[in-house]
């Protein structure tokens, strides 16, 4: 349970469009839109106006700090960028604050919460539900605290306390909203993404079906040569020099081939007919358990199939790390567009990432990942 809290959205699911630089910035967009626009309709004009606009830049240079979290990189993001675009936020709020006392403009009618609002919520999809709540309830403190400590200059048309409360309200709002959706995102995709139904299914009748295809090209192979000595030795009824000669040949070649199947791992079984290069001299992909083939299987066939250019070539690389566990490493050529990248591959690796560690992705057009297979209860 404690894990939805302290994960994001970003951690669980990497390859969504809100997961992504886009988020902030939008958000950011609108704040500035909103900002602007509020400014504008309500005719403030002199260092009132310039109070304004200097708080409008402040919070769109933190939108811009957001959005650097939002790029591809292989560690959750840092806690001190999102606590810098805050910062940027409750500066650009004191300077509208100032702003505002002198022009008495109403509690109700104030644009730099709501813009807060929007920052805090540009946060959720890459900080956990726990962070956020920390880091959106301070803003809310300091909202309070600049509301409160900074005069108006005028009578309010409020109660102190409601001129806090409407002055802190849209970014409690936002805080509640952000913690909200980056817990449930965490929570659905991760249950999701640990169903043990689907993985097992599918390995079961993948590499069942894989097997056999393997098996019957084999048994044709060695039909091809074997049959046509019998039929003869058949029809002669006796066995000449030559057919030792060829029985001992024949012999001799499914000897080597039982050696060098003896030699393979299930993933060189099929690595050929999937234009798959594997390095794995330690048979390492025999460890993987059923869920684990299923879905490294599936995104093999999707970069073999689904290219844009029709065909792709594919390097995984298995090797034994000193804990007894397995690095992997996958890369592909195969170009995706973003549309058919996240409908393709987002399945596959949902529950490739539930059945391995530290599964890592590099994002862009090209099929890049690493992770790790946990070490076997036989391993040193």
């Amino acid at each position: 349970m404690s894990e939805f809290w302290t994960r994001s959205p970003r951690d669980v699911d990497p390859l969504s469009w809100f997961t992504g630089p886009s988020a902030p910035l939008v958000f950011g967009g609108l704040a500035l839109v909103y900002g602007s626009s509020v400014t504008a309709l309500s005719m403030r004009s002199g260092l009132v106006a310039w109070f304004d606009g200097a708080a409008i830049t402040v919070m769109a240079l933190g939108f811009v700090v957001i959005s650097v979290l939002g790029r591809p990189r292989d560690v959750p993001a840092a806690l001190t960028p999102m606590v810098a675009a805050l910062l940027a936020g409750w500066i650009g709020i004191a300077l509208s604050a100032y702003g505002r006392s002198a022009n008495a403009q109403p509690i109700e009618l104030w644009w730099a919460p709501v813009g807060l609002a929007f920052m805090i919520a540009a946060l959720a999809p890459y900080s956990s539900a726990r962070r956020i709540l920390v880091l959106g309830s301070s803003s809310v403190v300091a909202t309070a605290a600049i509301v409160g400590l900074v005069p108006t200059g005028v009578p309010p048309y409020w109660p102190t306390l409601s001129v806090i409360v409407l002055g802190s309200g849209p970014v409690l709002v936002g805080t509640v909203a952000a913690v909200v959706f980056a817990y449930q995102v965490v929570q659905r995709t991760t249950n999701w993404a640990r169903d043990e139904t689907r993985p097992t299914l599918s390995s079961g009748v993948l590499g069942e079906a894989a097997k056999l295809r393997i098996l019957r090209h084999e048994l044709a192979s060695v039909g091809e040569q074997a049959i046509p000595l019998l039929r003869a030795v058949a029809e002669r009824g006796t066995v000449t020099e030559d057919d030792r000669i060829q029985a001992q040949r024949i012999a001799d070649e499914l000897r080597a081939e039982l050696v060098e199947r003896s030699n393979r791992s299930w993933l060189d079984a099929v690595a050929a007919r999937l234009n798959v290069t594997v390095l794995d001299a330690e048979h390492r992909a025999d460890l993987m358990t059923a869920s684990q083939r299923s879905a490294l299987l599936g995104l093999l066939q999707v970069a073999a199939t689904e290219s844009e250019h029709g065909s792709s070539a594919t390097v995984i690389q298995l090797r034994r790390d000193q804990d007894g566990s397995t690095a992997v490493a996958l890369s592909t050529d195969v170009h995706f567009p973003e549309g058919r990248r996240l409908t393709l591959l987002a399945p596959h690796y949902f529950t490739l990432k539930a059945a391995v560690d530290g599964l890592e992705w590099e994002t862009g057009d090209e099929l890049r990942m690493r992770f790790r297979l946990p070490a076997g209860p036989d391993e040193p």
